[in-house]
C-alpha cells in the first residue's frame, strides 16, 4: 500500500517542481514585501502582461492593514474557540500570472489572521506563470512550500499536486485574489473536526475590482444552480438565520474558489476529476459528488473571506474558454446527472459534441464509494431544483 501511495504522489507531482527551502528564512512579518512587489513589473509584450503593469501600479497602494473590519454574524462575537484542540491546516494556493499585491495579500492576510499553532503551512502551486521569480520570491517565508508546474495544468490538476504535497490533516484551498478576515479559520476548522465529511465554505465577501476595498457580503446565502453563468444571491429566511445563529448550513453547492475539507476524505473521493482540463465545472461536479457519496457542503457564516470577483479571466484557457467550459461539465452530467444528462444537453446542445474523454474511472469510483442517484439529490438536498429542471432546464452555478 505504502508503494503504491508512493506512486501515486509521484504520478501527480508529474511535470511540477517543488523548490527547496533556502538556508535563510524568513518570518512572514519580515519579510520585505516592498522589494518583492517593486521586482514584479512587466515587460508589456502582451495584452495580461499591460494589463499586469496597470494592475500593479493601483495594487501597490491595495489594502495590507493589520486591521481589517471585523463583520460579526449574530453571536460570532462571543464564541471562542479552544484552539489547543483544533487539528492544524494546509492552505493550498494556485496561481497563474496573478499580480503580485494581490498574491502577496492574500499570503498576509492568512498568516495575519490564522493561529499560529492551525497553519501548518501554505502551499503555493504555480501553474506556469510567465515570472518564474514570484514563487522563487516568497521560498524564504517560513512555512510556505512552493510548486511549479513546467506546463500549463490549471486550477483542477494544480489544486490535485497541492494536496499531495500538503502535510496536515486538513487541507484549506483559496483563490490567489483573497483577504482573510478576522477569525476566519477557527469556525471552519472546529467543523470539519466536528463533521469529518464536512466540507465547508467561508462567506465569501467582495473586494472590488478596482478599488480592492472590502465589502461584506449578505451571511445569509447559499449555492444553487442557474442557467446563467454568473454568480446571483438570494438571501434565506431571516427566522432560520437567527435559528441558526453561529452554526453552518446546508448548501446544495459551493462556489469552489475558497473550502475546507478533511485530506483523507478528499483523497477518498477521488481528488478532483483530473481529466477536466483548467477550471470551471470542478465546483459542480465535487458539490454533487461529495452530497451523492456520503458527505455534505456546508457554509459557515462566522468564517469570512473576501475576494476579487473579476468580470472575465485576463488569461488564456488553452482550447478556448468556452469548449473547456463545455468539456467539464458534460463529463460531471455523464457521471453524476443519470437520466437527467438530458436536460442539460438540451440546454447547451454544442456540448454534445464536445470531446469529453473516458470517464470509465470516474463511474468506478462512484460505484466503489457506492454513491447515490440523482434523485436523491433532487429529493434531499435540492427539491427546488426539480422545478428547475422541469421548468428552465439549467444547470449552471450561481448563488441564489
Amino acid at each position: 500500500f505504502e508503494k503504491a501511495s508512493t506512486n501515486l504522489k509521484r504520478n501527480q507531482l508529474k511535470n511540477a517542481i517543488v523548490y527547496s527551502k533556502p538556508e535563510k528564512i524568513l518570518n512572514w512579518k519580515d519579510f520585505n514585501h516592498e522589494a518583492f512587489l517593486k521586482k514584479g513589473s512587466l515587460q508589456p509584450e502582451t495584452k495580461y502582461q499591460r494589463f499586469l503593469k496597470l494592475l500593479q501600479e493601483r495594487l501597490l497602494i491595495s489594502n495590507m492593514r493589520k486591521n481589517y473590519n471585523g463583520i460579526p454574524y449574530f453571536s460570532c462575537g462571543t464564541l471562542i474557540y479552544n484552539v489547543e484542540t483544533l487539528p492544524s491546516t494546509s492552505v493550498v494556493i494556485t496561481y497563474h500570472n496573478e499580480a503580485r499585491s494581490t498574491l502577496l495579500r492574500t499570503i498576509v492576510s492568512v498568516f495575519l489572521r490564522s493561529p499560529p499553532q492551525l497553519l501548518h503551512e501554505i502551499i503555493l502551486v504555480d501553474d506556469f506563470s510567465d515570472d518564474i521569480t514570484i514563487g522563487t520570491d516568497l521560498l524564504p517565508i517560513e512555512n510556505v512550500v512552493v510548486i511549479r508546474n513546467t506546463k500549463r495544468e490549471g486550477l483542477i490538476r494544480s489544486r490535485v499536486k497541492g494536496s499531495t504535497l500538503a502535510r496536515a490533516s486538513v487541507l484549506t484551498f483559496l483563490d490567489s485574489h483573497c483577504e482573510c478576515n478576522v477569525n476566519w479559520l477557527e469556525p471552519l476548522l472546529a467543523r470539519v473536526k466536528e463533521n469529518h465529511r464536512a466540507v465547508v465554505a467561508p462567506v465569501i465577501d467582495i473586494i472590488d475590482k478596482d478599488t480592492f476595498k472590502y465589502v461584506a457580503a449578505s451571511a445569509d446565502l447559499r449555492g444553487g444552480l442557474t442557467s446563467f453563468r454568473i454568480i446571483r444571491k438570494r438571501i434565506i429566511a431571516t427566522e432560520i438565520c437567527r435559528k441558526l445563529l453561529h452554526a453552518g448550513f446546508r448548501t446544495p453547492v459551493i462556489a469552489g474558489g475558497l473550502f475546507m475539507i478533511q485530506k483523507d476524505w478528499f483523497e477518498k473521493l477521488g481528488t478532483y476529476d483530473e481529466q477536466m482540463d483548467v477550471w470551471g465545472g470542478e465546483n459542480l461536479e465535487l458539490s454533487f459528488r461529495v452530497w451523492l457519496c456520503g458527505g455534505s457542503l456546508e457554509i459557515i457564516p462566522c468564517s469570512r473571506v473576501g475576494h476579487v470577483f473579476r468580470k472575465q479571466h485576463p488569461y488564456t484557457f488553452p482550447g478556448g474558454n468556452g469548449n473547456v467550459f463545455q468539456k467539464n461539465t458534460r463529463r460531471a452530467a455523464e457521471v453524476w446527472l443519470g437520466d437527467y444528462k438530458y436536460l442539460y444537453l438540451r440546454k447547451v446542445p454544442s456540448a454534445r459534441y464536445v470531446n469529453f474523454g473516458d470517464i470509465t474511472a470516474r463511474l468506478d469510483l462512484k460505484k466503489r464509494l457506492r454513491c447515490k442517484d440523482f434523485d436523491w439529490y433532487l429529493k434531499e438536498i435540492y427539491p427546488e431544483l426539480a422545478y428547475v429542471f422541469f421548468f428552465f432546464s439549467s444547470l449552471l452555478v450561481y448563488f441564489l
